[in-house]
């Protein structure tokens, strides 16, 4: 079934269940809102989020106002803000009254604007309604692409990534499907990765990426991209023992960052300068490149929130985890690098969860290492009597 979300004005909208669950079968979400400042607030701010409104006849124009202080006016100053909201999008709206002023009476302003008041106390009324407004949204092109492409906005909500990642993406597709919009790309290549950013703050809320991986408040994309991918972390040293991300999910994601990186201002320069993002674009002066990272991103949206289903338990995600740690005492594996012929000594790249460590000349004598070889070690933790600093080198060697 399609889903529509519906602003609704209406002073008694907490108490009307019975409106709530019909609208709900036919599958119609309001949100409901007492009085007019604080509903035309939401629609100045947030109206790509709605399909359509629904206003009662008589309510409240602001939220101190209680009791019998209502009348008219509202619905009439509501529908004149709808309409002047429309250079942004032509919201369908119907009035749904149960007053006399408007089911009895013919009302001056409903007449105004041309609107037929539906009964909320007759039920064929409501069921027209809902209808009527079906048909109504499914002319807006937003309405369309969040059906069109339903499984992916799904996500877009607060259980997932929220909904304030609707409205690039929206955006992003209206001007795929409209060529003639007036649409700056550039703009959308770090909403891309805002989005991105927001998928992994689900993955710790669940417990599926570390809390290391979130530090400040701030989300370190790059060393969350490899912990769900189940590789060594660059600089927090935390590790997962399940892969959250297939391989071609891990490749996207990356490849994401990777190009969008270079619209964002909070990377290191050079990889920006190694993209020159700026120059492929004057010289193609297409948005397919962001239309490609849109469809990626969204490719990983449905199978994140597939995924996000199928792995709620957090205790259970959470014991995945390797903490910040040595693994002193345990065999890992790896492979030698950056041998040193002169010096004799060389270093162990763990396949996970640390850092490289030294390999003491003796161990790369007795074992007669080369670059590249794949090992088991164990670490372990000595003190250096020269700095009396604690450090970490490999003990015992195996080849493998």
């Amino acid at each position: 079934m399609k889903k529509y979300n519906v602003i609704w004005f209406d002073d008694k909208f907490e108490t009307l269940n019975i409106t709530y669950e019909k609208a709900f079968l036919n599958g119609i979400n309001l949100i409901g809102f007492t009085n007019v400042m604080e509903g035309v607030h939401e629609l100045k701010h947030n109206i790509s989020d709605y399909d359509a409104a629904i206003l009662d006849g008589n309510f409240y124009q602001s939220p101190e106002q209680s009791g019998d202080e209502m009348d008219d006016t509202a619905m009439f100053n509501v529908g004149l803000e709808i309409e002047k909201l429309s250079s942004k999008k032509k919201l369908p709206w119907f009035i749904l009254s149960g007053e006399m002023n408007f089911t009895k009476e013919k009302n001056k302003f409903a007449q105004g604007f041309d609107k037929k008041v539906y009964n909320k106390l007759i039920v064929e009324d409501l069921d027209l309604l809902w209808n009527d407004l079906r048909k109504a949204a499914d002319q807006q092109p937003e309405t369309q692409i969040r059906h069109e492409f339903a499984n992916v906005f799904e996500v877009c909500t607060e259980q997932y990534i929220g909904v304030s990642a609707q409205k690039p993406l929206l955006t992003i597709l209206k001007s795929l499907k409209d060529p003639t919009l007036d649409f700056d790309d550039e703009l959308y290549f770090t909403q891309i990765r805002i989005i991105l950013e927001a998928l992994f703050r689900c993955a710790n809320r669940i417990g599926l990426l570390h809390d290391k991986c979130i530090q400040g408040g701030k989300v370190n994309l790059t060393e969350s991209s490899l912990f769900l991918s189940g590789e060594q972390t660059k600089h927090i040293e935390v590790w997962c023992k399940k892969v959250h991300f297939p391989k071609l999910i891990s490749e996207s994601v990356k490849s994401i960052l990777f190009i969008t990186g270079a619209a964002s201002h909070t990377v290191d320069p050079d990889i920006r300068n190694n993209i020159n993002l700026d120059q492929h674009r004057a010289t193609n002066n297409t948005p397919y490149l962001l239309y490609s990272l849109t469809f990626q991103l969204m490719d990983i949206l449905v199978w994140f929130k597939r995924y996000a289903d199928e792995n709620n338990d957090i205790k259970a995600n959470k014991s995945h985890w390797l903490p910040e740690q040595t693994f002193e005492g345990e065999w890992l594996e790896g492979n030698v690098i950056n041998l040193n012929p002169i010096k004799g000594y060389a270093f162990f790249k763990p396949k996970y969860g640390v850092t490289n460590t030294l390999i003491p000349h003796p161990l790369v004598t007795q074992n007669k290492l080369s670059n590249d070889d794949s090992i088991i070690a164990i670490i372990e933790t000595y003190n250096d009597n020269r700095t009396n600093e604690t450090k970490t080198r490999v003990k015992e060697i195996k080849k493998t």
